[in-house]
Parts: C-alpha cells; sequence; structure tokens
C-alpha cells in the first residue's frame, strides 16, 4: 500500500503590497515618440555614458548633455534610438527631458531673524547657500559687500557671452533670481537686511529669458555643485523653481535623473530646500520639492494684510479674505510630503538695476528657510541636513492650513532654533575626540575649549589632569562651554598619543524628503 503524503504549503496571511515595475522607457516618452521624430530625454545609467553611447547608434542617439558623476546623459533620440535604449542592460530609466520654471506668484520679524542677528549675533557666516535660479544682479548695492561668492550658468544654447550651454557668469533674466539672493543674504542698503546677511551665495542660472529651463540643466547643475561642494564650501541649495505637474506623494521615479542629483549632494552633507508651488493644491507638491532629499517649504503672510490679492485672485483661482502673520497663503501647495512653513507675502527684497520689488509665492518662502538653516550651521556646522530638519520642525509654531484642516506643519521661529543648537551644542560633541599640542598642558592640567567641533587652546575649560611627553599630542573627549551659554558636560577620558586626534562623527543619517522642481 502506498504511503499518502500531503504537500504543506504556507499559508500567506498578509504580504506589503509589490510597488508597481515601472517601464525602463517611461509612458510620455513613448508617446512623445509617436507624435514627433525625435524627442529630447534624460536617460538614469548605471554605468559610466560614454562607455553606454558608444553601444548605441549615434544618428539616433545624440546627447547635448554628459553627467559623468551622476552616471546619466540627455539627448535628442529617434524612435530607433529608444528602441535601442529600452534593450541596453544598463539603461535604468528614459525619461523626458522635463520643463522646469522660477515660481513667482517685514518677514525676518515673523521667524524672528532679526533678534538672533541684533541679540544673538548669529548672521549666517562663514556659510554658503548655492540657489539654482535666474540669476543675479551682482552688482545691485545689497549684493556689493561679497554677498555673491560665485556665478556659473547651465541653459542649454542660452549662457553668455555667446549663447554657449555652460558659462561663468549668471547674469539676471527676470528678476527672480536677485529677489531670492537679496532675502537670504542682503545688506540692507535698499531694502532689508537679509536673514543671514554674512552668508554668501553661490547663483547657478538654471533658466533662459522666459524663466523656464530643461530638467537636463538642472540635473547638470547640482552635479556641478557636488563636484565642487568641498571648494565651495557648500552647505545649503535653494530651490525656488518648479514643475507644472504636482505629485501627492515623493516623486523620485518621475524624476529619476534629479533624484539621483539630489541624493549625491544628501551624502555629501547638503541641506537643499524646495518650493512647494503656488497652485493652491491640498495635497500635491511640485518637484523637485517632492522628492525624497529636499526639504519642502509652503508659504504664509509676513503680517496682517487684510484681503490678499487686495481684488480678484491669485493666479491659481484663490484668495484670502483675511490674513495675519503666519497665516497660510491660500495658493501655496500643502500635502503630507510638505516638512515646513516661512513667510512668502508681501517680501521686499532686491530688484535688478538696484532697486526694490514686493513679490509672494513659495520662491520667497525657500529663501527664509533656507537663511535660518544658515545661522543653524554658523552656530554648530556639524547639523547634518536630518539635524537641521528636526531642528526646525521641532521647534517651529504648529499652523493650521485652511485647505488640511486636520493637518499642522511648523512655521520656521529662527531665535527658538538657534537657541536650541546652542543649548544643546556641548550635548551633541561630547563624544568627539580632538587634539591639543602638549604645550597647552601646564603644571599637570591642559586648558581647551570645544568650539564649533573642534577643541582649541583657550582659557574657558579646564581639562583634567594629565602627564605630557616632549613632542606629544593630548587627544581628550570634548569638555566645554559654548561661547554663547550651553551646557557644559564632563570630559568622558584623555589619552597621550603621538600622533593627531581622531575626531568621531556621531550625528545620524537624515530621514528621506520629497523635492519639487520649479521656482515657487
Amino acid at each position: 500500500m502506498t504511503t499518502p503524503f500531503v504537500l504543506l504549503v504556507p499559508l500567506v496571511l498578509w504580504a506589503e503590497p509589490t510597488p508597481p515595475v515601472l517601464p525602463v522607457v517611461r509612458a510620455p516618452v513613448t508617446e512623445a515618440a509617436r507624435l514627433h521624430a525625435t524627442v529630447d530625454v534624460v536617460v538614469v545609467l548605471s554605468a559610466p555614458p560614454d562607455e553606454v553611447l558608444r553601444a548605441l547608434p549615434e544618428d539616433d542617439v545624440k546627447p547635448y548633455r554628459l553627467l559623468r558623476t551622476l552616471s546619466a546623459f540627455a539627448a535628442h533620440v529617434t524612435p530607433r534610438g529608444l528602441d535601442a535604449l529600452s534593450r541596453h542592460s544598463a539603461v535604468r530609466a528614459v525619461t523626458l527631458d522635463g520643463k522646469l520654471k522660477a515660481l513667482t506668484a517685514e518677514s525676518a520679524e515673523v521667524v524672528r531673524a532679526d533678534e538672533v542677528r541684533d541679540s544673538l549675533g548669529v548672521t549666517g557666516k562663514g556659510v554658503v547657500v548655492a540657489a539654482l535660479d535666474t540669476g543675479v544682479d551682482r552688482a545691485h548695492p545689497d549684493l556689493l559687500d561679497g554677498g555673491v561668492l560665485e556665478e556659473k550658468c547651465f541653459v542649454l544654447g542660452g549662457c553668455q557671452p555667446g549663447n554657449v550651454d555652460e558659462g561663468a557668469l549668471a547674469p539676471e533674466g527676470s528678476g527672480h533670481g536677485t529677489h531670492v539672493t537679496g532675502i537670504l543674504t542682503g545688506d540692507g542698503a535698499r531694502a532689508a537686511k537679509g536673514l543671514a546677511p554674512d552668508s554668501r551665495v553661490v547663483m547657478v542660472r538654471v533658466f533662459d529669458d522666459t524663466s523656464y529651463g530643461r530638467e537636463s540643466d538642472w540635473a547638470v547643475a547640482m552635479e556641478w555643485l557636488s563636484d565642487n561642494a568641498a571648494r565651495l564650501g557648500l552647505r545649503i541649495v535653494n530651490l525656488s523653481i518648479g514643475t507644472d505637474e504636482r505629485y501627492p506623494g515623493v516623486c523620485d521615479t518621475d524624476w529619476p535623473l534629479m533624484a539621483v542629483a539630489a541624493q549625491h549632494l544628501a551624502d555629501a552633507g547638503v541641506v537643499m530646500f524646495g518650493a512647494a508651488g503656488n497652485e493652491n493644491e491640498a495635497n500635491a507638491l511640485v518637484a523637485p520639492a517632492c522628492l525624497s532629499h529636499v526639504i519642502a517649504v509652503g508659504a504664509t503672510y509676513d503680517a496682517p494684510l487684510g484681503r490678499e490679492p487686495d481684488t480678484g485672485t491669485y493666479s491659481s483661482g484663490c484668495f484670502d479674505a483675511a490674513t495675519d502673520a503666519g497665516t497660510v497663503m491660500c495658493l501655496s501647495n500643502a500635502g503630507d510630503e510638505l516638512d515646513l512653513l516661512a513667510p512668502g507675502s508681501r517680501i521686499r527684497a532686491a530688484a535688478p538695476g538696484g532697486g526694490v520689488a514686493e513679490r509672494r509665492g513659495t520662491s520667497q518662502a525657500t529663501p527664509h528657510a533656507a537663511a535660518v538653516a544658515a545661522l543653524l550651521l554658523e552656530v554648530d556646522p556639524k547639523l547634518s541636513p536630518s539635524d537641521v530638519l528636526a531642528v526646525l520642525r521641532d521647534t517651529g509654531r504648529p499652523v493650521v492650513d485652511p485647505k488640511a484642516p486636520g493637518r499642522t506643519t511648523p512655521l520656521i521661529d529662527a531665535r527658538a532654533a538657534v537657541e536650541a543648537v546652542q543649548s544643546s551644542f556641548c550635548a551633541r560633541h561630547a563624544a568627539e575626540t580632538c587634539a591639543l599640542p602638549a604645550a597647552a598642558c601646564d603644571g599637570g592640567a591642559c586648558t581647551g575649549r570645544c568650539v564649533q567641533g573642534g577643541c582649541v587652546a583657550g582659557p574657558d575649560v579646564v581639562l583634567p589632569a594629565v602627564s605630557s611627553s616632549e613632542g606629544g599630542t593630548v587627544v581628550v573627549y570634548c569638555s566645554c562651554t559654548h561661547a554663547e551659554g550651553g551646557l557644559a558636560v564632563l570630559a568622558l577620558g584623555l589619552w597621550l598619543v603621538r600622533r593627531r586626534g581622531h575626531r568621531v562623527d556621531v550625528h545620524g543619517i537624515r530621514q528621506a524628503q520629497d523635492p519639487s522642481p520649479h521656482p515657487g
């Protein structure tokens, strides 16, 4: 008699849903190829672009941008070229070279940045902020005192002189970039002082004279910033730019090249702020604000202004019947991916030709957030992007947007944020090691202080007694009292060695965020 057997199979009671697998050549590209002989695409790769291009038909794939650091290129492609791309094993994604635009549509007191400057003496000194925008009027009186560190241009056929694809000058195209720069670092000669007047700005022009640009220009600009971050001392990128499209969640798969570019900068410790957009959306943001490594910023009013606008509606079709300092602008996009709020109306700042202009929108709110981040990074340059976001969220004032009554978003409070970083400075750095020369130890005791992540000789703190050998270096765990006042932390221990000490990185990895790619 044959022994029966029972085949046992696992019973799956529940499983995570599998995300849909997107085609390598995205649907909008395929549709465009049906209507046009060639289409402009960006191609994200898992291999060097030069290597991949050698295997593709050169008459059907004609590159106009190579992004070697990001392993990508932009090209004019025929239907035959798309077929070749779809079959190449190193091609991860092919998307349209999308259009981006600059987002257009008393503030220091709302976020208390004036108190940080006047009472705490924190002005963003030593912090470099890059802005991807329409250019800058570097000769404006508010920007003459070294506010603009460097200029660069990436506009296909639109950089001057000579209408080239890349250039070392970023002349203003519309006024948007000059206004953003004034909010960040203006000296106050004509308009009010910028929120971080001693910070320095790297202006990267990525828009033509109509304030539109390509994703590939934006991405190559981000690649250049990533490649030059150490040379520039770059810590923050302001993205007052955006797409016409809006996204209800993280949009990395919709904009894969921009997502890779943002990832590279985040890995380098650069904090990115993106404008949420001005379309009066309750549950969607523009790109790059919807990317996973960009902090999305919405806009509020900076004062009681009554009805806004005075008559009619914003271009998004809405108006606010009553306003106050901190009231969310009706045009400001909202959603679960929105991280922060900052003043966006009515903001007076530098205008081309030495004047002053009043502008409104999330494009103006975003540099407010970036400038406050510069204040934090002056106090503690070792803050990670996740640290910056956490401080701004935790110290902000919760505000409800009438478009989404069940959701609150923090309105930035610069003074509360700076004081929080100052008061916790020593606690954050207590686990670090730092080196003092043996000469700093006299009579069995060492004097030094932990200042912005490193110990220097000074009278503020007496470290525990040690014995020293000639020519040696004393390596200690930091024991510090921050210059602006803060919690003193007891030294954990110290050693005498003959080599330089090693610092311990105590910061965690920042949470993923969404970016938004059009100016707001």
